[in-house]
Parts: C-alpha cells; structure tokens; sequence
C-alpha cells in the first residue's frame, strides 16, 4: 500500500509519502508532451530524382489521347445547331471537318489507327444535323462512331417515382 509503512519507526524516522510527487510528475509530463510542437518544414522535401528521366529525358512511351466526342445543342434563339469537338468550337462544316482530321492525325502520329468517334446530341437537334456530323466523320475515314446515352427527359428528372 501506498504511504504505509512496515516494521519499526525506528528504521524509517522520517516518514515521506511520495505518491502525490509521482502523481504531479506523471501530469507534468503529460502536459509537456501534449504541449510539445516539432518544428515543420514547410515547402522543403529532400528528394533524390532520377535525372535520366522526366522533363529533359525520353519521350513518354504511352500518351494517352482523348477520345474524339462531338457535342450537339440546339439553339433556339439561332434556330441553329451549336457543335463542339471535345472543346473547341466548331462554327462551320469547314471548322468541324478541320478539327476532325486534327484529332485523327494525333492518334495516328501515336500509333493508333482505330479512333473512336462519340456523337452527343441534345433531343431537340434535328436529325439532319447528326447525319450530316456522321458524313463528316466518313469524309475523314473516322469508321468507329457511337453515339452518347440519351439526355433524361426534362419532365421525368423533377418527378419523384
């Protein structure tokens, strides 16, 4: 037991009771290591870097090209329809074959013959519009066309089921 004391009181003639000393000990030391704070070295990293590779090494083996994806909107203000490929605009058939064989001579100049064609249009591009997309991408021998899932219904999305 703790502050207790066995045998004679001659043997022990001052009697210390260090229990509450271990106790404050063990608090401070708590309170120190929870209150200790290692210094961070912010921005710096110690790296070791190939320098054979990278920026000023060999070319990339595998590039990964995006698939060719044709955006199709309706303009109601136009009464025209708006056509993109993958980003950039396309405002006339001209524009829109040019940006097609762009995108085939990547892939091809990466060494893959077969490039996939995505047509995405909106429900309310006439048909006409998306035929004549396809007949471009003939035009450019671009033979791997799929077309994108349909756009939800706008009346169906805000009822509940």
């Amino acid at each position: 037991m703790a502050g207790s004391t066995m045998g004679d009181d001659g043997d022990n003639p001052v009697s210390l009771n260090v229990t509450p000393l271990v106790d404050i000990i063990f608090c401070l030391c708590l309170f120190f290591l929870c209150s200790f704070h290692f210094k961070q070295l912010e921005g710096k990293m110690d790296s070791w870097l190939p320098k054979d590779k990278g920026v000023h090494g060999t070319p990339i083996q595998n590039v990964q090209l995006e698939d060719i994806k044709i955006w199709m909107k309706w303009d109601p203000d136009t009464s025209r329809t708006i056509r993109k490929v993958n980003q950039s605009d396309a405002a006339s058939d001209a524009d829109l074959e040019s940006l097609l064989g762009q995108r085939k001579a990547n892939f091809e100049s990466a060494g893959k013959p077969d490039v996939p064609v995505s047509i995405d249009a909106g429900p309310d591009v006439p048909w006409k519009d998306v035929i004549w997309a396809m007949n471009l991408c003939k035009r450019q021998k671009l033979e791997k066309i799929e077309f994108a899932a349909p756009w939800p219904d706008p009346k169906s999305v805000g009822a509940g089921s």
